[in-house]
């Protein structure tokens, strides 16, 4: 299917509920001859309503977060986690920490807020803050962990600081969360600078929400404007100590420093002003919503009610600002129900004066959240329409490409080909490319150098040029320009950690994004890492789990979640070069790259080669999470059958082929890790150079064994 770059560009950096909402019309909907890009800090968004009921034990933590990942692979926007460091609103650029600017026509910021700590030393181990929500659970366990050994004699004493909502609802749902991760007895109390708690809300919901926390023990400490931080206290400003060993930091809302850094003009607190067309003050191409904005004639609280009410005429205005027909204007809601988790199965209600407690309005609140999060669930495709992986799950099978050769006049080729040598040095050459696995075109450059670049690497050259062949679709020239740019300053990142540099190349337009490289490079006198050198007796080490290729599957049918996909990208982008330095400087002689033929594939080339044969033990092989899960669902890389059939000559009773795992030895690997045979004389070496290193460590995964030991080529075991 040809694709082809759309004229205009919508940014929306940050995913709270109001951006959120713009990305999930967007999938319903489109917006004609438009791209959308999404940047945010974290993979999943986190629904601020649902983390009191995480915290009771009374839903999944899944069920607070957003899966940006399958979202937006569902509906065909581009996800980007970078560092955002400014904005160039005259010439409508994002600026980030790596990775080129890029241009936008619209932009939505919608980053939320931080906890409020004015001159408060925050950054302690036992200072937990309730924001960003992605984390915080990870730091409540973290910090809690590190408390057990301090508490022996005594109740972990916990302050939660604010009373606001999010306090009162912490207070009353933390509880339930200690009775489950911690073992001993505890202490709560809730701690706020105002005179009363709840302050926006009526006397009615306040003393409901008072019963409650006396009720449980919970101790009530207003006035306490906090000065100091200590160990085990809090100082406040008229010298009165609170004991706190623990500190839940859930103060009121502040503007996060990267507002200040946007050339925008902001309030006083430092958010974003905006017109009530949601525009900012500064630019009618900037939209600030949610906390991160403040209307500048109507200002109101910041809360998740007035965020969620702004989706829609976000959405309206953007398809309006495209066209350049009038924008609507937002009016914020005068009143709204509010509800309270109370932890224990009730929850409390506020709505026009109207106060109540009682288990239908925590049913009620449920189904309003589940409601919610629903709508947000990835736009699932048929799992029965066909379609070609990208990446390696490209390439032609081996089968077929072992037929064509030698019909073509008998070529002779190897994956890294000596193309001269001296004396002192071999010159070795390699090539590859792939149409683009990913949304994000600077990911993909960073990608397909490293792929490129993985058969020098594996046979213990050092890469030093490389020239680039890149396909970009139809469309204006702004949009071709941006993609190329961020293509290879992808790829100029990863060939600048390798020291190498891109010399030339060339470019044209085609269907669809593909990009590879020829790699030149250069290896000192003899010593190569050649596939003809394994040795009955050598173990067999991988430097990098399987199941790049059906994971890259199930992305493309946005069925690969966002904690498995952070996984796999980061394993795609470990760089392997100094491994085969390592390797080389051992003495180590045999390795090779696991790509496009799978483990099996490469390791019966090696075993080829060699004339051995190899035991694999299969439980010893490690595979990325959910690799296995995918196989399971029936997921599959378009090229793993071809590699099955390639690799027919392995061996394995009924038990190991029905695991996964076994599937897996004949998945394609993109970026995947060095398959290295090591004698027991040169391990110690290896393995204590790679222990000072921050490299992954080496896993055996089977040995190799004369080809009189066995019946076929491969065991698995």
């Amino acid at each position: 299917m040809n694709e082809r770059l759309s004229s205009r560009h919508v940014v929306l950096l940050g995913m709270g509920h109001t951006n959120a909402h713009v990305l999930r019309m967007y999938g319903m909907q489109g917006l004609e001859d438009t791209s959308l890009t999404c940047i945010s800090n974290f993979n999943v968004a986190s629904y601020s309503g649902m983390l009191p009921a995480v915290l009771a034990g009374q839903v999944p933590q899944e069920a607070m977060q957003i899966d940006l990942v399958q979202l937006c692979s569902s509906v065909g926007a581009r996800l980007i986690t970078e560092n955002v460091t400014g904005l160039d609103p005259n010439g409508k650029q994002i600026q980030f920490q790596h990775r080129p600017p890029m241009e936008y026509d619209l932009l939505s910021i919608g980053i939320g807020s931080t906890a409020r700590r004015d001159t408060v030393d925050i950054y302690k181990d036992h200072v937990v803050e309730i924001k960003p929500m992605q984390s915080f659970l990870e730091r409540l366990h973290r910090s809690l962990s590190t408390l057990k050994n301090r508490m022996i004699d005594r109740p972990l004493r916990i302050a939660v600081t604010g009373s606001g909502a999010a306090g009162v609802e912490i207070a009353f749902c933390l509880p339930s969360f200690l009775k489950q991760h911690w073992t001993g007895e505890f202490e709560l109390s809730l701690v706020t600078r105002s005179s009363e708690i709840l302050a926006g809300a009526s006397v009615g919901t306040r003393n409901l929400a008072l019963e409650q926390l006396h009720h449980r023990a919970i101790a009530t400490i207003t006035d306490a404007s906090i000065s100091t931080i200590h160990d085990d206290s809090l100082e406040t400003s008229d010298g009165t100590t609170i004991p706190a060993d623990l500190v839940i930091w859930s103060t009121g809302a502040a503007a996060p420093a990267l507002l200040r850094e946007l050339q925008l003009e902001t309030d006083e607190s430092g958010f974003l002003l905006t017109h009530p067309t949601l525009q900012s003050v500064t630019s009618p191409h900037v939209f600030a919503v949610g906390d991160s904005g403040t209307l500048e004639t109507d200002p109101s609280p910041k809360a998740g009610v007035y965020a969620v009410r702004q989706g829609p005429i976000l959405w309206e205005n953007i398809q309006r600002s495209l066209v350049a027909a009038p924008l609507l204007k937002y009016r914020p809601q005068r009143s709204f129900l509010q509800l309270l988790n109370a932890g224990d199965g009730t929850a409390i209600g506020q709505w026009k004066g109207l106060s109540l407690s009682n288990r239908w309005l925590m049913s009620l609140k449920h189904s309003i959240d589940t409601k919610f999060m629903k709508m947000y669930e990835p736009m699932r495709m048929d799992d029965e329409e066909p379609m070609q992986c990208r990446g390696c799950g490209c390439k032609i099978g081996a089968g077929l490409l072992n037929s064509a050769l030698p019909a073509a006049g008998n070529i002779q080729f190897d994956d890294a080909a000596v193309v001269s040598q001296t004396d002192t040095h071999k010159i070795v050459a390699s090539t590859d490319f792939f149409t683009s696995p990913f949304a994000d075109p600077y990911l993909t450059g960073r990608v397909a150098a490293l792929h490129a670049a993985s058969d020098i690497v594996a046979s213990g050259a050092t890469a030093q040029h490389a020239l680039s062949n890149v396909v970009i679709p139809e469309g204006p020239p702004g949009p071709q320009q941006a993609t190329l740019r961020e293509l290879l300053a992808g790829a100029k990142r990863e060939f600048d950690a390798m020291d190498a540099s891109i010399v030339g190349g060339h470019t044209i337009e085609g269907p669809r994004i593909e990009i590879g490289f020829t790699v030149i490079g250069t290896a000192i006198g003899n010593n190569l890492l050649e596939k003809q050198n394994l040795k009955p007796g050598d173990g067999l080490y991988l430097t990098k789990p399987i199941g790049i290729g059906v994971l890259l599957a199930a992305h493309m049918r946005s069925r690969c979640s966002a904690s498995h996909y952070t996984h796999l990208v980061n394993v795609m982008l470990e760089r392997q070069h100094k491994y085969a330095a390592l390797a080389i400087n051992a003495g180590v002689s045999a390795g090779t790259d696991v790509t496009g033929f799978g483990l099996a594939g490469h390791l019966l080339e090696m075993l080829e080669a060699s004339q051995v044969s190899a035991i694999l033990e299969l439980d010893e092989i490690p595979t990325l999470p959910g690799a296995s899960e995918a196989v399971s669902a029936g997921i599959q890389s378009s090229l793993a059958p071809s590699n099955r059939m390639a690799a027919a000559s392995v061996q394995a009773n009924a038990t190991h082929r029905q695991q996964p795992s076994f599937d897996l030895l004949f998945d394609p690997q993109t970026c995947g890790g060095l398959l290295l045979g090591v004698s027991d004389a040169h391990l110690p070496e290896l393995n204590a150079t790679i222990e000072t290193t921050d490299l992954r460590p080496l896993v055996r995964i089977g040995t190799v064994a004369s080809p009189s030991e066995q019946e076929r080529p491969i065991t698995v075991k």
